[in-house]
């Protein structure tokens, strides 16, 4: 259908887009990581977590929530959300809405029961659950049918701009174990959205492709994948620095020099 030719021209988008190992920093500075978190410009959260049919939540994960218009999600994507929808109204002139957002445990069991595992995924798997997803749609298009929209196009398009990437995309079911769905979009902030859709890696192969232990550079971004994170090396001067664990036994560190 008209879908799959907007997908087609999606896909000429990709460009080679990819880290490249950074340059040592001339001045640093080693903190405990508890000392870290002191300092305003150093932030940990669980942003960047891989969860699939191979990594679930952590037990007792407990989502970290903010509601907007009804919709809980993670604080970091309220002011991101409204942005992106209001650019896509203003470009478009469809407003979009969310018809999922965070999902409880016994929320997921009962859709699992009434889907089944093709539709839904097992409990503690979903990226729901995690608070870090929504599903959205356009006025009379949603599912896959968000793409006969103007807006749900602009979405695949320009979501990776406010930190959202589309998770599930049409070549990525083997890697991801979920079906294409275009609808369904995943924060994962500032450089990574970008890195992720314009190489055209799923998340899975995106934290794969970052070697542990190496500090990689993109724009004004250094990027560490580390599994301790008891006592971290920083530059100097920097602007902000995230933490995030990545639920494979590492965190992710972003810092924006």
């Amino acid at each position: 259908g008209g879908w799959l030719l907007q997908l087609t021209r999606k896909y000429q988008l990709h460009e080679s887009l990819s880290l490249t190992p950074a340059e040592a920093f001339e001045n640093t500075d080693t903190k405990l990581l508890a000392e870290w978190l002191q300092d305003e410009r150093v932030t940990k959260d669980n942003t960047l977590i891989l969860v699939n049919l191979d990594y679930p939540l952590p037990e007792g994960y407990e989502a970290d929530l903010e509601e907007y218009n009804g919709a809980k999600m993670h604080p970091l994507m309220v002011q991101n959300y409204i942005a992106m929808r209001d650019t896509v109204q203003q470009k478009t002139g469809v407003r979009i809405y969310v018809s999922s957002d965070f999902r409880t445990a016994e929320k997921q069991a009962e859709l699992l029961e009434y889907y089944g595992p093709d539709r839904a995924a097992p409990v503690g798997c979903s990226e729901h659950e995690a608070g870090l997803s929504l599903d959205v749609y356009a006025p009379k298009h949603a599912s896959y049918s968000f793409l006969n929209s103007p807006a749900g196009r602009m979405v695949n398009r320009i979501c990776h701009e406010y930190g959202f990437i589309i998770r599930y995309e049409i070549d990525k079911t083997e890697v991801t174990g979920f079906d294409y769905e275009p609808w369904h979009l995943r924060y994962v902030g500032a450089p990574h959205a970008e890195l992720i859709a314009k190489s055209g890696l799923a998340y899975e192969e995106y934290i794969a492709s970052i070697t542990p232990e190496t500090w990689y550079a993109y724009e004004n971004y250094r990027i560490l994948r580390t599994n301790n994170i008891e006592e971290i090396t920083l530059p100097a001067n920097f602007i902000s620095c995230h933490i995030s664990p990545d639920n494979t036994g590492y965190y992710i560190v972003t810092v924006e020099l």
